[in-house]
């Protein structure tokens, strides 16, 4: 146990008025290097401090250099946590969310939690104290009266979509309302995160978890001085799903330092040297369940880029933080992850339907500009085909299939061959709002399926795939059929 003296200096702490109301009553205290000497404890690298009050999570901040640090929380029955070394937690550097709130410009750690009862001190290894300036220890209360609600659930969106997974809502961990009015940004992409809490990992049970979830809403509003919980979603080392940002859909979290038009997801947890912890299976499931929902709800391809409106240019549709900022976050081995996980969400869109055959005669086309029908080539598909020249007025066809799942498909056009076709026929196809075109030499291959591209398609009849008669010389350009096998 520790020296009574130490609950002496406890009670000596302030408790600073925070910017905006917490849910939990947040304090801190600074120390500079010299001051915390004082409270050195048995070897030269330990220090000994005594919280305010009864503790359930502990962080940091700090201007310098804070290298090889580690915490323990000690418990009221004398048992402590693992030892957790302190290293910074990237969503929070004032780089990425603005030098705001209490830690301004410093570099900010993520939370340590205990499980085993309230703590009433923490144990600090400092082996190098020679380049740090000061440090401020963020303490978070041991709430006794802390209930999490497991049976409030978002339930499964109604089935005119892929299904939305369950996700405990926010008054299930008991969140705040959030001090600002929401903003929101259509969502187009999909951010990969770690919160960057070691100790979040070891949650035995979904309550604990439910209760880490609020710390940390407590620690992003206090630090930052955000208006609420900076992630849309988290997901712990079980599986469980966690609204996060008030709002609901698209509104605009706090997680990148650009945000609009991403829906950031926060894996609990620190998936990188020196933790070295792995996303579990159960993790990876909800990340590509939730990712599914909302790449059907949005039309978003997962295995693509678009432009990201917040970042100012293309990006992965599913990104990991580091792809747009200068940090680790979400971790080596969660970045790492990514392929397959893009690779497990279009799997679920495809809903299993690989080798989905769509073939559109030039009966189901639509047509603008002057068109022709022939009848007269041996190799067409169908009983006739549609013909446009070339070097005269501005001649569309084009197909809408319907989707019926969305997925990866490739597109081949059928053409009958002839010695009068446009070598360069421009083709091409609309998909989520984009127009991409090629050529293709109409006086080979014809009378068989030619394989042009392999392109994402969303489900429905958002897509469109034709041609056009643009091109110079006098040719005839053929609008035949097209066919979509899903892979």
């Amino acid at each position: 146990m520790l020296l009574p003296a130490l609950f002496a200096f406890a009670a000596q702490v302030a408790s600073p008025t925070p910017t905006v109301d917490l849910p939990l009553p947040v304090q801190h205290e600074t120390f500079s290097a010299e001051g915390l000497q004082a409270f050195r404890s048995g070897s030269n690298n330990e220090y000994l401090i005594a919280a305010p009050t009864e503790i359930r999570s502990v962080g940091f901040w700090w201007q310098g250099e804070l290298n090889d640090a580690q915490v323990q929380l000690i418990d009221v029955h004398g048992g402590s946590s693992p030892l957790y070394p302190i290293i910074e937690a990237h969503d929070l550097s004032a780089e990425h969310a603005g030098a705001v709130g209490p830690a301004g410009d410093s570099v900010v750690a993520a939370l340590t939690h205990h499980y085993d009862g309230a703590s009433y001190a923490i144990r600090l290894v400092l082996p190098n104290l020679t380049e740090l300036e000061e440090l401020s220890i963020v303490w978070l209360p041991w709430d006794e009266n802390f209930t999490p609600k497991p049976e409030v659930k978002n339930p499964p969106q109604a089935p005119a979509g892929y299904p939305k997974p369950s996700v405990y809502s926010r008054s299930s961990w008991s969140a705040d309302p959030p001090q600002c009015s929401s903003g929101y940004c259509t969502v187009t992409h999909i951010a990969l995160h770690h919160t960057a809490g070691a100790s979040e990992y070891n949650s035995p049970n979904w309550s604990t978890s439910a209760g880490n979830v609020l710390a940390i809403q407590a620690y992003h509003m206090y630090t930052r001085g955000w208006c609420d919980i900076g992630y849309n979603y988290l997901i712990d080392v079980h599986g469980y799903i966690f609204e996060g940002r008030a709002g609901g859909d698209d509104v605009r979290g706090a997680h990148d330092g650009f945000n609009c038009g991403s829906m950031g997801v926060a894996m609990m947890g620190y998936f990188h040297t020196p933790y070295n912890q792995t996303l579990t299976t159960a993790m990876k499931n909800s990340f590509c369940e939730l990712g599914a929902w909302k790449c059907d709800q949005k039309n978003i391809n997962p295995l693509g880029s678009a432009w990201y409106s917040g970042y100012g240019g293309s990006m992965n549709t599913i990104y990991g933080h580091r792809n747009v900022s200068s940090t680790a976050c979400p971790g080596d081995l969660a970045y790492n992850q990514l392929p397959s996980l893009r690779q497990d969400i279009d799997d679920k869109l495809s809903g299993g339907g690989g080798g989905t055959e769509i073939i559109l005669d030039n009966g189901l086309a639509i047509f603008s500009g002057n068109w022709n029908t022939g009848t007269s080539s041996s190799d067409k598909y169908g009983s006739n085909y549609r013909w446009a020249s070339t070097n005269t007025n501005y001649a569309l066809a084009y197909w809408r299939p319907n989707i019926p799942s969305a997925g990866t498909y490739k597109i081949y056009y059928w053409w009958p061959q002839g010695s009068n076709r446009n070598p360069n026929t421009k083709v091409g196809w609309r998909i989520n709002g984009s127009t991409t075109t090629t050529t293709v030499n109409q006086q080979n291959n014809g009378g068989k399926w030619n394989l042009v591209t392999t392109k994402w398609l969303p489900k429905g009849t958002k897509s469109l795939i034709g041609m056009d008669n643009s091109g110079t010389g006098t040719w005839v350009v053929v609008a035949d059929a097209i066919r979509l096998v899903k892979q």
